[in-house]
């Protein structure tokens, strides 16, 4: 048999899914690995996609969205965001976040073009690049975890295409301030390039912070391509919606592709995510305060325990550092998933920088979080 596509075969299985897949049928693991919110899918949305199925609505969605969906996240933009958009021109809905990603790679990279970001950063980033034949330049973060944004700036070549942000982020909680989202975009709109904005953890921000989407700062718009889901916001990850706001060329070239790979969204689910966006928004305020108890019940535990730990502002995950214990982080994760049935992600599939680190979900039920800080615990007292 004929090789078959090299940048495939040999790009590595998703740690992320393996640990999913691991903890699957075990009823004595604890999972603190993969990113998914542990509250219901909000009614409205449930019962939305249940009466468009039963009014049959089976068949292929528009490409873009169905109209009444995009109408709503053109408002939803507006007044949440502050980004102007036409539902007509500026947006397009996706299969998730991740195809958001990949309709992004597709449409604005050429082979042999550089994207920058900070690293540890979200696993994705790494390989959609491989398989568009981008070159990633990773800009190490500070202790804190804060953009070096000085070393991005001597990093643009006149290859460098796009900077690409995550806030709040994944994997290290870190969320930009504006004074950090105001010198990224300058440097930005200096140097002639795009910003991909991935803001699927917007409404995960602790001690009153408020996110900014870069596109609603001043010339940024058409530079901007931002990336959000229903996911996270929604606890909807089965779904699989998310979409992109961007100007219309972008966009315009992303239906192309999109048209011709998975040829539009779920048509039902549509309409459940049309539901939940119109929800007041209050439905959420009870659950970031569960999220925050989590957030300071994992942070004051590692740091009990001697785990060299940031405490996040954004997301739901934290990661430690593990070097007093004499492991890295792949075999850390390794030895705590046999010994203690806790899973936890190794930080070295977060890019060059975090080998020394593993990253921990705290999007899990609060004794089910606690139970885990005991096991780890009794862990590192054994190592």
């Amino acid at each position: 048999m004929k090789e078959l596509a090299k940048k495939i075969k040999h790009a590595p299985k998703s740690k992320i899914r393996e640990l999913f897949d691991l903890a699957a049928g075990r009823s004595d693991v604890i999972s603190l690995g993969i990113g998914q919110p542990d509250f219901l899918t909000p009614r409205p949305a449930i019962e939305g996609n249940i009466e468009a199925l039963n009014k049959n609505i089976t068949y292929y969605a528009p490409t873009r969205g169905i109209p009444e969906l995009l109408e709503q996240l053109e408002q939803k933009l507006k007044t949440i965001n502050r980004i102007e958009t036409s539902w007509r021109d500026n947006i397009i809905l996706t299969n998730g976040g991740s195809q958001a990603l990949n309709l992004t790679y597709a449409s604005i990279f050429n082979p042999g073009d550089e994207i920058i970001f900070s690293s540890p950063n979200f696993i994705s980033y790494f390989y959609l690049a491989a398989f568009f034949d981008v070159k990633v330049i990773e800009i190490e973060r500070r202790s804190n975890f804060e953009p070096d944004i000085d070393k991005m700036k001597n990093s643009i070549t006149d290859k460098t295409k796009a900077i690409l942000i995550n806030s709040p982020n994944n994997p290290t909680g870190y969320s930009l301030n504006k004074k950090e989202l105001d010198e990224i975009a300058d440097m930005v709109k200096q140097n002639d390039l795009y910003l991909i904005s991935d803001e699927v953890y917007e409404n995960y921000l602790y001690n009153d912070a408020k996110h900014t989407s870069p596109a609603s700062l001043k010339d940024m718009f058409n530079r901007t391509i931002v990336i959000n889901a229903m996911s996270k916001s929604y606890s909807a990850t089965g779904f699989r919606l998310g979409y992109i706001a961007a100007n219309k060329e972008i966009i315009d070239v992303m239906e192309k592709y999109h048209q011709y790979t998975a040829a539009g969204t779920n048509h039902a689910a549509q309409y459940g995510f049309l539901r939940a966006l119109q929800m007041e928004s209050s439905f959420f305020d009870e659950i970031l305060v569960s999220f925050d108890e989590r957030r300071l019940l994992a942070f004051n535990r590692l740091s009990e325990m001697g785990f060299e730990v940031v405490k996040p502002n954004g997301a739901f995950y934290i990661m430690p550092k593990i070097d007093k214990f004499g492991l890295t982080g792949a075999e850390f994760s390794k030895r705590i998933m046999k010994e203690q049935a806790v899973a936890i992600v190794p930080g070295n599939v977060f890019g060059s920088y975090s080998e020394n680190m593993v990253r921990m979900s705290y999007a899990t039920k609060l004794e089910k979080l606690m139970e885990a800080m005991d096991r780890i615990e009794k862990f590192i007292n054994v190592i």
